[in-house]
């Protein structure tokens, strides 16, 4: 499941703009923090109540990261925070510091918990269980890292995560946005380093299929809607859109349809299933030869008798061949999506905007 980010310091426009994006696309749940040091505490409140009535609106949750500072913030007891938050609309909480189990506990008989997935030891689960909370009604949420090379460690979060995993918990961590990054650093707020300049689909699948996340959360400000659309596609048609730079024109007529990969999966490229059956009765003249590296699209050519037509993707670098065409090549930070379009799973390309 894909969440997002949003931002009380950015203006009401902007937040409500991205509400109706992200709602058109069936994204339903909201995170935001207050205590964001660069924020200021009234403003943020103020915009914080003028979103609510727009997210309960559009039948979406959020979840607000709290601290025992936060409420001192906004001038708040303990005791006072369930009625607060319920009054605003807050479905869900994420408990950073200075809150007690059984503090936690009672605040989780009104609203959904997040912790932080950082901080769970195996004494923290046995005391969060000892003040009666099931470790598998909560949420743990790792966080994101704004400074470069402060992200997490790819084998660090794996460990976590089965730890996580094993302990019952449900695991949220963040992806990096590729439209406007969040200040003061402008430099993206992944959970992984490794993912700081990803493609924000190869994101979400790394930490999905790889990493035991359960639901994956955008970082920045926003996205740009084409990467917000091809996760949503994913999610739910299976369909992988792949990101391409031209290095042809002489283009096929189905280039741009939706392809699919053979079910007896080639070692060393993806092969459009119907392609050759598309293209059947189309003359293919050979093209300027060209490299093969990973991730290039090609179209077999006349030459290649029966398999003219034959639309592939190099997943290992090719040499050269008078038989085949070279169409274009995958952007280099997509090139990783290859490993997932296994058998008969759907790909579309899309031409990559400047």
């Amino acid at each position: 499941m894909l969440g997002a980010s949003i931002y009380l310091s950015e203006s009401e426009e902007m937040n409500l703009k991205i509400i109706d994006i992200l709602h058109m696309r069936g994204i339903k749940k909201l995170f935001t923090s207050l205590h964001i040091p660069e924020e200021n505490p009234k403003q943020t409140l103020i915009g914080l109540k003028k979103i609510l009535s727009k997210i309960q609106l559009n039948h979406m949750t959020l979840t607000v990261d709290v601290s025992a500072g936060t409420l001192e913030q906004y001038g708040l007891s303990k005791e006072e925070a369930t009625a607060f938050f319920t009054d605003l609309g807050v479905t869900s909480l994420r408990m950073d510091y200075g809150f007690s189990h059984k503090e936690i506990k009672q605040l989780s008989d009104t609203f959904e918990i997040v912790l932080n997935a950082s901080t769970i030891t195996e004494e923290t689960c046995q005391s969060l269980i000892e003040a009666g909370l099931d470790l598998t009604n909560i949420t743990v949420c790792h966080n994101y890292y704004p400074r470069e090379n402060t992200g997490l460690d790819l084998a660090f979060f794996l460990r976590r995560n089965q730890f996580l995993k094993e302990k019952g918990f449900t695991i949220q961590a963040f992806i990096p946005g590729d439209l406007k990054k969040r200040g003061p650093i402008y430099a993206g707020l992944p959970t992984l380093e490794a993912h700081r300049e990803t493609d924000p689909l190869l994101a979400y699948l790394e930490l999905k299929e790889h990493y035991l996340v359960d639901e994956v959360l955008i970082g920045d400000i926003m996205m740009t809607e084409n990467a917000l659309d091809r996760i949503v596609k994913w999610e739910k048609e299976g369909l992988m859109i792949l990101p391409v730079q031209l290095l042809s024109k002489e283009l096929p007529e189905n280039f741009y349809a939706i392809h699919q990969n053979r079910q007896d999966v080639a070692r060393d490229v993806i092969r459009s299933e119907d392609s050759r059956i598309v293209l059947k009765t189309k003359s293919i003249q050979p093209s300027v030869v060209k490299d093969r590296p990973i991730g290039t699209v090609t179209l077999d050519n006349d030459l290649y008798g029966r398999y003219k037509g034959e639309l592939q993707i190099t997943k290992r670098a090719l040499p050269t061949d008078d038989k085949v065409n070279v169409l274009a090549r995958i952007q280099e930070n997509s090139v990783g999506l290859l490993e997932y379009i296994t058998e008969g799973v759907k790909f579309q390309f899309m031409e990559e905007s400047e």
